[in-house]
Formats: structure tokens, sequence, C-alpha cells
């Protein structure tokens, strides 16, 4: 699979993108936040139709359109959202008013966002050589979904993981985010291109791979772990946060130097669901 790194125009008015194209049918968006994130979304292009995954915020749906009919003039009938989070269905009505059917899944019904078609456990379109599937997994919020680009070995997993650093667990705890990561493993190889969500500011760590997903995978394990037995031993939060082992568990993720002052967040996160 050959990946092309584009760089795109600065001087749009208010959203500009790094774009990287997979192969003729797929890219990836990552719109350069001024925030210490950016953010990933999707573009699937088949014979006669554009799947959106991810609407992103309202304000820069013009400037994601336009950068989309730089690469095709075909109609955005589809749009996936990932989950609740606000950056990921925020547009959603302004790409529904263009005539795309907005997917997402069922539990998006309790969400403060505009939705069409909601799914339970997974649904599949096929736009050109391309079968895309998004599926229902546990990670991050109750509503939260990955996708799978089967041909094109791509998986958009938003904020079900992020390669340099931790996302937050969500109401699954760490139930729910290994599960998520463990169905990501099987539908992976060596090649497989991860998409988190938010994302960093280095493009070096705006993807993920599968190498990893299985890392990331023992470093959730073993944080949750030591944390929930320090605070059985009656440590307080930023007692856990300055624990020897708790820091040698998490510091090979690449993010932690500028990570590591919001520890304390993470580590009462899962406190949180470990007591519910």
């Amino acid at each position: 699979m050959s990946i092309l790194f584009l760089s795109t125009s600065h001087m749009m008015a208010q959203a500009t993108y790094d774009v990287k194209k997979v192969n003729e049918n797929v890219y990836i968006f990552t719109e350069l936040w001024d925030a210490d994130a950016n953010g990933n979304c999707g573009v699937v292009i088949g014979d006669k139709e554009v799947l959106l995954i991810n609407s992103m915020m309202l304000a820069s749906a013009p400037d994601l359109e336009k950068e989309i009919r730089k690469i095709t003039d075909l109609p955005i009938a589809y749009v996936i959202n990932s989950d609740s989070d606000t950056f990921n269905h925020h547009a959603n009505a302004y790409f529904a008013d263009r005539g795309a059917i907005i997917l997402s899944h069922e539990k998006m019904k309790y969400a403060n966002a505009y939705h069409k078609v909601l799914f339970k456990d997974k649904i599949s379109i096929v736009l050109g050589h391309e079968v895309v599937t998004a599926y229902h997994t546990p990670s991050h919020t109750l509503d939260h979904i990955d996708v799978h680009l089967e041909k094109s070995n791509v998986l958009f997993m938003s904020d079900g993981f992020q390669p340099h650093w931790l996302t937050y667990t969500g109401p699954n705890g760490l139930k729910g985010v290994v599960n998520g990561i463990d169905k990501a493993i099987s539908l992976s190889d060596e090649h497989t291109l991860i998409v988190p969500g938010n994302t960093s500011k280095d493009p070096k760590h705006y993807f993920g791979n599968k190498q990893q997903l299985i890392r990331n995978r023992k470093v959730y394990i073993q944080l949750n772990h030591r944390v929930v037995d320090l605070h059985q031993k009656g440590f307080t939060v930023e007692e856990i946060a300055s624990d020897e082992r708790v820091n040698d568990v998490i510091k090979i993720l690449e993010a932690y130097p500028d990570k590591r002052p919001y520890l304390e967040y993470y580590i009462e996160e899962i406190l949180t669901m470990a007591t519910n």
C-alpha cells in the first residue's frame, strides 16, 4: 500500500489540513487546530459518491468541503460519526442539508447530535472497490464505533486509541478500552494504518500501527492495576502520580514528557471507573 503525504495551503480562512493519500480512493484529513492537538477525519471515494468519516466542527465544514472538492467532485452521500464527542458530529446537519445520510450508533439518539440512520452492532457500505464497515466498540463513549476499510487496510479508531498517549477509557473503563483494542488487533496486520481522532501536533504521531495497539494495551492494563492497588493501600492521587512504577509504565509513550503534568486527571478517571 503506497502512502503519499501532502501539505495543503495554510492561507485558508478558518481551517487548514494536512492530507494523507492512502490510495486513489481513501484520504485522511488532519485538521490543524490552534489547541495542543489536531483532529483526523476520513474520506472514501466510490464510483458515484463519497463517504466522510466524522463531520468535524460546523465552523470548519465549508473549508473541509472545499478541501474534499480538490480531490473529487462526487457528492458526499454518507457521513459516519465515530461517537458523541462534539468534533466528530458538530457539522452533521451541514452535510445532511447537502444530501448526506448520517450514520451513527443507536445510542447517539441520547446525545445532542443530529442523527438520521442508527445501527446497533455494525453496518457495511460498498463504495467502488472498498468495503466500509462501522462497528460498535465499548471504548470511550457508549456510542463509540470504529470504521474498518477492508481493502485499503485502514482502521479509524477515533477516541478509542491514541498512538502516542492514553485516551480516556469512558464509562466502560479498562474492560471497554481493552475490548476495543483487542478487536482492532484482530483486524490488523503489520501494514494496517490505525487512525485516531484527536491526534498529536507532531506529524509522525498522526497515525499508529498494530505494534502500538499491542503496546498501549499492555500499558492500560499495567497502569490500571497499579493505580487501583495503590489506592486500596491508601495512597492519594498525588502520591500515585508520583509513584515510580506508575511512571515507568507510561514513560514508554511518546507524549509522556509533555503529558506527565496531566497524569493526575487520568488517575482520577481510573479510580472513578474502578469504584463505580
